[in-house]
């Protein structure tokens, strides 16, 4: 595992990297540079789960970032590879489904009763993320990875959902209450508590210095 080094997290606390976002592995696989990383459980927060469990979609965003240090010049972003999930629950069958979609097009569906069993699917990503050819990159240069997960629990499709629901409630005239409470709904959503975002960034390293590792 590469060191790294915490650089934000929304609650404004200074944080150990190690304890939100992890490389578990980074090496080359068939001549390509592949990383595999994991975030704790505790991104998905009692707030983020009642959510969910209302309804209400969750997106998580892993953005990978791989970059070449350049000494005085500025450092150059080589590549950027992204992991998207959407998480949603079913409360008719009561189970959770979720859907990844890696490299803008492999999706995967996974489903299941148990959200727990659904959370290490999404925080423990069961592939090697296939950052570059190594041919497209220099052996002589140093390279660091910048990573982020963005946790979000409001969507557009959620707020125009929610648009939807406060407008019927308006047509009624005893609406006062209801309206005045689903906009304390909205507000609650758009907080940026309800938006959780980490950001690390590893230690510098060599191609030549990386183990080459079975597929």
């Amino acid at each position: 595992m590469i060191g790294l080094i915490c650089l934000s997290a929304n609650t404004g606390e200074v944080c150990a990297a190690e304890e939100m976002v992890r490389i578990m592995q980074n090496g080359i696989i068939k001549d390509e540079l592949s990383v595999r990383i994991r975030t704790d459980n505790n991104i998905f927060n009692n707030r983020i789960i009642k959510f969910l469990d209302r309804g209400f979609t969750i997106k998580i965003e892993y953005s990978i970032e791989l970059w070449q240090s350049r000494g005085i010049w500025f450092d150059r972003l080589d590549k950027q590879k992204n992991i998207y999930y959407q998480l949603d629950f079913e409360p008719l069958e009561q189970k959770y489904i979720c859907r990844r979609t890696y490299q803008n097009s492999q999706i995967t569906t996974k489903m299941d009763k148990k959200l727990d069993r659904i959370i290490d699917w999404i925080v423990n990503p069961d592939l090697s993320i296939k950052v570059s050819p190594i041919t497209q990159l220099d052996n002589g240069s140093y390279y660091y990875y910048n990573i982020s997960v963005l946790v979000a629990t409001l969507t557009a499709e959620n707020v125009k959902d929610l648009q939807k629901w406060m407008g019927e409630f308006e047509s009624q005239e005893e609406s006062s209450s209801l309206s005045k409470t689903a906009f304390r709904v909205i507000t609650d959503f758009i907080s940026s508590r309800n938006h959780r975002q980490y950001s690390i960034k590893s230690e510098k390293f060599r191609l030549t210095e990386l183990p080459k590792l079975p597929k």
